[in-house]
């Protein structure tokens, strides 16, 4: 017995000492886990954040929702992930500096020409509209919900804001007229900083005990500082950008810091004035338009992504959804009266002597949703008013979110049906932009409009292809297809496709950046020559066409000629067609991949070649620079590089013949110019390849001069009357020794080919 009692009396034991081990083990992890959570609630929003907003590209629902929905879930009423409270007094800085990167770049992208839409709309809902909507909201909340009249004061001051982070994303949605776009966002830019004042002078009213004057007496201090500031360091920072003096590879940071610095300094000098500064200074950058600015607006746009994404996920986190409970029936009452009396009211008075319609007023009536601004200042302001002991802090938050959750969803929802309904979507982008009038572009634009029901316009700088243009009927302007203002408003809203067809592939690629923020990139095409590699210049935007084709210019000047044209073709290209476009039976048109689009397409255009001469047989990758020492090895070595270029040709078959005849009568036919040529029986086109030495070749030639530009030809065996047009064609650019200069003097082998092509354009 003494013995068992000794085992149970260590068993016993045993076991107090495996529950202490857990218990420590539980608390370590408890320690861990609090000192741990606000690295989590920092990190966390950041990446689940921008995951929604992925998420949310794909559904095609505004990210708010997805947001919000995500910060409750992972917040303590849920999964406990993150919690805002861990940040302490941080969370309020993360919500202020996250404010003025939205509001900065809201301010950049507000285009002055927008204002001229509907300019007396605009300042109307500013300044009446705003002032109805507050009152109204005020109204509502103190006569049904029966708060106090400074609590439904400042609850109304809050969800003034439309706010751009919901209203952008809603408008690139659904593409409303031009008209209604431009008043709805610079509503939701402007309205941000104006009901920001308002909201903070309300709060001010009901924690600070002081006159009334003296709050206005702030309020006018805070207006002052924020445009003075906001002013001076937008001006200085565009001229710094004008100027040069920063750095491309840092222009985007050095903006950045300007704008929490501004932030910073106004915030100083008054509290609260940072807002309005951080957006005249956007305002100034964006209007004063320095170089990078699609850049400096393309980095800004991404970084409110970040801190929206983060500081949604914070707030909703911090909500506890039975607090909502609090609004009861009421409540419903009071969304009901926001969404369907006090905003149709402040626009049905805002619009009278408008030109706006009674369909678009409605519309207007329904897109008001409330964005991230409503709800970072109602959860400041409740933190704070519970911290000095407000019993109602709590509402201001609860309501806000309330009326951000109902007008996103309900809004969201149905902004797009609505605006059918209301016939007050913009018209399809169907039309198509083609930067060039020469008779290439003619006669593609002809193609698009015989076979869709999409118009197409010529634009050009050069005054002659223009007139031409316009007096065959075609649709033409003489501008400047790097400048899109410059087009009449009906002309450029209306371009959906972009074809950049000019002779300079650096330039068609400059046409389709600045076309970025009206054409969506994959409308966007230019012509473009290979790299002197043979590869495809495939960087920058816009989707690189004809990589094969000479310049558009040299192109059209065949087709003048007669020895090219372009042939519309309902049956499928043979092998050897070089096709330029096709269209299926939905109007859709493709530059590239027309294999995987053969069994779709009803019409082909194809570029046929009636008359072979050099400029319709040399491409850019058909330029080379030689290595090579003897003439023999210069042969060889072009030859290798043809057939690496075009593995399919049968070099194998033509080098020893060519070598052969080469060796036993070398074809120099002057001024260093050597053009060796053969016959092959293998070809059904034939294929010439331009070479050049630096050092020169030498050989015994009648002249005395080195060989330093060879010309090879392979010819068909059954085509000597052409053989002996291209062999004369290469006798003409011999025949004077600027031309071989000329074409020596080049920086790189692909541009001796357009060399040459501009000679036999003048000979």
């Amino acid at each position: 017995m003494p013995h068992v009692k000794n085992r149970d009396s260590f068993d016993f034991f045993r076991l107090l000492y495996y529950f202490d081990d857990i218990f420590f083990t539980l608390r370590q992890r408890e320690f861990m886990e609090n000192s741990l959570l606000p690295l989590a609630t920092l990190i966390v929003p950041v990446f689940v954040g921008v995951v929604l907003f992925i998420l949310s590209h794909y559904v095609g629902f505004p990210a708010i929702v997805f947001l919000l929905a995500g910060g409750i879930l992972l917040g303590p009423e849920f999964l406990h992930v993150i919690d805002p409270s861990s940040l302490g007094d941080g969370l309020h800085l993360i919500i202020s500096l996250s404010v003025a990167i939205i509001l900065f770049e809201g301010g950049l992208t507000l285009n002055p020409e927008g204002l001229k839409k509907a300019p007396r709309m605009i300042w109307r809902m500013l300044t009446i509209g705003v002032l109805i909507t507050w009152l109204g909201i005020t109204l509502l909340i103190w006569l049904l919900l029966g708060y106090s009249f400074k609590i439904a004061l400042l609850a109304g001051s809050l969800v003034i804001v439309t706010g751009p982070t919901v209203i952008a994303p809603l408008l690139k949605r659904i593409r409303v007229k031009e008209k209604l776009f431009q008043i709805l966002n610079w509503e939701g830019v402007l309205v941000d900083p104006i009901g920001v004042f308002i909201a903070v002078l309300c709060f001010e009213w009901i924690s600070i005990d002081s006159s009334m004057v003296s709050h206005f007496s702030l309020l006018g201090l805070r207006l002052l500082t924020g445009l003075l500031f906001g002013g001076a360091i937008g001006a200085l920072v565009a001229w710094l950008l004008k100027k040069e003096l920063v750095p491309e590879e840092q222009t985007n940071i050095f903006v950045f810091g300007s704008a929490l610095l501004l932030f910073g300094l106004s915030e100083t000098v008054v509290h609260e004035a940072g807002i309005l500064g951080v957006v005249i200074a956007g305002l100034v950058i964006g209007w004063i338009a320095p170089p990078r600015l699609k850049h400096i607006r393309q980095f800004k746009s991404e970084l409110t992504e970040l801190a929206i994404a983060m500081v949604f996920i914070l707030l909703a986190a911090n909500l506890k959804l039975e607090q909502f409970t609090m609004l009861g029936t009421m409540g419903l009452w009071t969304l009901a009266g926001i969404l369907f009396l006090v905003r149709p009211l402040s626009i049905f008075v805002c619009s009278v002597g408008t030109t706006l319609n009674i369909n678009e007023k409605v519309f207007l009536s329904w897109i008001a949703p409330r964005g991230i601004v409503a709800g970072s200042m109602a959860s400041l302001f409740g933190l704070r008013l519970h911290q000095a002991g407000y019993a109602e802090a709590h509402f201001l938050e609860i309501f806000t979110f309330a009326v951000i959750i109902t007008t996103v969803l309900l809004q969201g929802l149905t902004a797009g049906g609505l605006a059918r309904l209301l016939n007050v979507r913009a018209p399809d982008k169907k039309n198509w932009l083609i930067i060039g009038a020469h008779q290439l572009a003619r006669q593609v634009a002809d193609f698009i409009h015989d076979h869709s029901d999409a118009h197409c316009m010529l634009i050009d700088t050069n005054a002659d292809a223009v007139r031409e243009a316009r007096q065959a009927g075609y649709r033409v302007y003489e501008k400047n297809a790097l400048a899109p203002d410059a087009l009449p408003d009906g002309i450029a809203h209306s371009v959906g496709h972009i074809l950049a067809l000019t002779d300079n592939r650096d330039l068609n690629q400059l046409i389709c950046e600045k076309w970025l923020d009206a054409v969506s990139r994959k409308h966007l095409y230019r012509w473009t020559s290979l790299t002197p590699n043979g590869e495809p210049t495939t960087t920058g935007a816009g989707i690189p066409v004809w990589r094969n084709l000479p310049k558009p210019s040299q192109v059209s000047f065949g087709m003048a000629r007669h020895e090219l044209a372009l042939r519309s073709d309902p049956r499928p290209p043979g092998p050897d067609d070089d096709v330029l476009m096709a269209v299926d039976g939905d109007g859709r048109f493709y530059f590239n991949d027309f294999k995987k689009i053969r069994e779709k397409a009803v019409h082909w255009l194809v570029l046929e070649t009636r008359t072979i001469s050099l400029r319709t047989i040399l491409t850019p990758a058909s330029g080379y620079s030689l290595e090579s020492g003897t003439y023999m090895d210069a042969l060889s070595e072009m030859l290798d590089v043809l057939k690496e270029r075009q593995p399919a040709f049968p070099v194998d078959a033509i080098r020893e013949e060519i070598i052969k005849r080469e060796t036993t009568f070398p074809t120099y036919i002057g001024n260093g110019v050597a053009s060796p040529h053969v016959y092959s029986a293998d070809i059904r086109e034939p294929v010439c390849m331009i070479a050049r030495s630096q050092q020169g070749i030498a050989m015994s030639t009648y002249d005395k001069k080195k060989v330093v530009l060879l010309f090879l030809l392979i010819s068909p065996e059954n085509k000597a009357r052409m053989h002996l047009r291209l062999l004369g064609e290469m006798a003409r650019i011999a025949a004077a020794e600027d031309n071989v200069k000329r074409i020596l003097a080049v920086e790189s082998p692909s541009a001796m080919v357009d060399e040459v092509n501009e000679i036999l354009l003048l000979t």
